[in-house]
């Protein structure tokens, strides 16, 4: 490039414009045109054509403790037509219930028109920077602190929205606004004693509903278990009763059922005594020689006896006639008393 300036007498000069750039062409402090990416050709003539401007713009720098702060320079034009991102030093922002925070934001934008971004604005870096401050404090100052730590998406395209139309006159597109770090200071020690003290309280109240339940719990379950035990035996005093009753309801049938069998025999006996009394002693005996009940045989022997009796003392009889073996039969009545006075 020299050399050529060199063979044109210093009439011709050429730049380099790299890629993502542009620069402005001027003559003699007058916007001429706009350099694209390539090699630029200026009629320099000596100095007094064709030259590329010099403009004040900022830039964002970061220091050894991590500060960021915004240095105003006097370059060359070099317009950068990619996107660019600024990460602007924290701002004191008031809530509206009175709370300062820090906030500090970092802004997505693209030179649209470098004509405009140079020439309509003076460094538009800095205003740029100016404009974010003004609107942070004018939007987050419509929240409270509560709010506005829940509303980062919410702010955020406010911000963009109106820092995209302010802008606008300069050529310069905003596309994203994200509010990188919200600094409560002492707010934030206030903040978290209340927090913590909240969540202290909440654990108290915790443990206290727990104990509160723990107690409900054991009272009903001793109660539940009083209650089951009554009813467990009130069950068995009627189980009990009832089978109390069963067995004296059996035992009655049982004796009924007994004294039945024992009429029933008694008739018998009975029927039978008089059928041996129509039929003689001695003939009813024949025909019982071969029972196999000597119960009955014995009680016929004592009915016998019985009405011997009788007519031994009735005076009006003058004659007895006994059947054979009446021995026996006395001898019967004989041992029927001796066992009944022995009984007494």
């Amino acid at each position: 490039m020299s050399l050529i300036e060199t063979l044109t007498l210093g009439l011709v000069q050429y730049a380099v414009v790299r890629q993502g750039e542009v620069r402005i062409i001027e003559r003699r402090g007058k916007f001429v045109r706009i350099a694209e990416p390539g090699v630029a050709i200026l009629l320099s003539l000596w100095g007094y054509g064709e030259s590329i401007g010099r403009f004040r713009i900022s830039e964002i720098r970061h220091d050894q403790m991590g500060r960021v702060f915004v240095s105003p320079r006097m370059a060359v034009a070099i317009i950068p037509t990619r996107m660019q991102v600024d990460d602007y030093p924290k701002e004191s922002i008031i809530t509206r219930d009175n709370a300062t925070v820090f906030i500090d934001a970092v802004v997505y934008y693209r030179v649209m028109d470098p004509h405009k971004a140079v020439y309509e604005v003076r460094d538009y870096v800095a205003a740029l920077q100016k404009l974010v401050q003004s609107a942070l404090r004018d939007e987050c100052g419509k929240y409270e602190l509560d709010e506005l730590l829940v509303s980062r998406d919410k702010i955020n395209t406010a911000l963009r929205t109106q820092l995209d139309e302010a802008t606008d006159p300069w050529g310069i597109k905003v596309d994203r606004v994200e509010i990188k770090d919200i600094d409560l200071g002492e707010f934030g020690r206030i903040l978290a004693e209340q927090r913590a003290a909240e969540t202290r309280r909440r654990t108290e109240i915790t443990q206290a509903e727990g104990l509160k339940r723990a107690a409900i719990l054991t009272a009903e379950g001793e109660q539940e278990s009083a209650v089951l035990s009554a009813r467990g035996r009130r069950e068995a005093t009627i189980l009990q009763a009832q089978a109390e009753k069963e067995a004296t309801i059996l035992r009655a049938e049982a004796a009924k059922q007994a004294e039945i069998l024992a009429a029933e025999a008694r008739a018998e006996a009975t029927i039978k005594l008089r059928e041996a009394e129509a039929l003689g002693y001695a003939k009813l005996k024949d025909v019982l020689a071969g029972s196999a009940d000597p119960q009955l045989l014995r009680v016929l022997e004592l009915q016998t006896a019985h009405r011997v009796g009788e007519k031994l003392a009735d005076g009006k009889a003058t004659k007895v006639f006994l059947p054979a073996g009446v021995e026996n039969v006395f001898g019967l009545v004989a041992g029927a008393f001796d066992a009944a006075k022995d009984a007494r």
